[in-house]
């Protein structure tokens, strides 16, 4: 079946628009071309919310975060541990600095340099691993947190203060609809109009009266036609505008089979 033609003047759907496809449609919904789901690294309590839903956040910027008590008692007892550990190395280092001024006059045996490098190496051994201890649970608290790594919209949370996240769940919604995005799946027939960086019109399809027709910029062609559908993936970019945003419908306008110019 075709597509119902409008009233107005400039309105009308062009030949190579989805009324003459028969595998794939030219019609799509303008979705944002950012979409991140975020996920919990640790399991836990949420303590916290910091951002509501529909809220601006920028990248790196803590949406929620979950109980810490723990990772914070690990991080004051892995530091205490560094800082003894750090006292024993500054000491057999100091020892064996002394033993090995004085060996000169043979005053200690090449077995007893050998044991002070030996504990001084130990020393600094335990030291790095007293370091690594305290990154460990630092990371544990940070993991403790949801951190968005776009700049965008809190679109949603799934969860609320005081319940409890599973390890990898997914929690929160950040989109970025500056830019909007629409993927079309084609006809075979068409594989030869569409390349990468090409520009290309879009009929927003806000109501059957109000269908403004905006630019588009392929970004992405399928370089193969899917055997078992018989159809490829187009994905178009469109700024963002008052006659385009996240939800609408709109349809994509298949250039002419004439040479493209993708300066167009």
């Amino acid at each position: 079946p075709g597509v119902a033609q409008t009233s107005k003047p400039n309105a009308a759907i062009p030949m190579h628009t989805i009324g003459s496809v028969t595998r794939g449609s030219f019609r799509s919904v303008l979705q944002p071309a950012v979409d991140v789901s975020l996920s919990a690294r640790a399991a836990g309590i949420i303590d916290v919310i910091l951002v509501h839903e529909g809220q601006h956040v920028d990248s790196g910027q803590s949406i929620m975060s979950l109980d810490s008590d723990q990772e914070r008692a690990e991080i004051a007892l892995a530091e205490a541990a560094l800082r003894g550990a750090r006292a024993e190395m500054e000491r057999a280092a100091a020892e064996l600095d002394r033993i090995e001024r004085l060996r000169s006059d043979n005053i200690y045996s090449e077995k007893q340099l050998l044991d002070a490098k030996t504990l001084a190496e130990i020393a600094r051994s335990r030291h790095d691993q007293g370091t690594a201890s305290v990154e460990l649970a630092r990371v544990r608290l940070a993991n403790r947190t949801l951190k968005s790594p776009i700049s965008g919209i809190l679109l949603k949370t799934n969860k609320l203060v005081g319940e409890a996240v599973d390890r990898y769940e997914t929690v929160a919604q950040v989109v970025d609809v500056t830019s909007l995005e629409m993927v079309v799946f084609c006809d075979a027939r068409y594989f030869s109009l569409f390349t990468t960086g090409q520009r290309v019109d879009v009929r927003v399809l806000k109501t059957a009266e109000d269908q403004p027709i905006v630019s588009g910029l392929v970004v992405h062609t399928d370089p193969i036609v899917d055997p078992a559908s018989g159809t490829f993936r187009v994905k178009v970019k469109i700024e963002r505008s008052p006659e385009a945003v996240p939800g609408l419908s709109a349809l994509l306008i298949a250039p002419s089979s004439e040479p493209i110019d993708s300066q167009r």
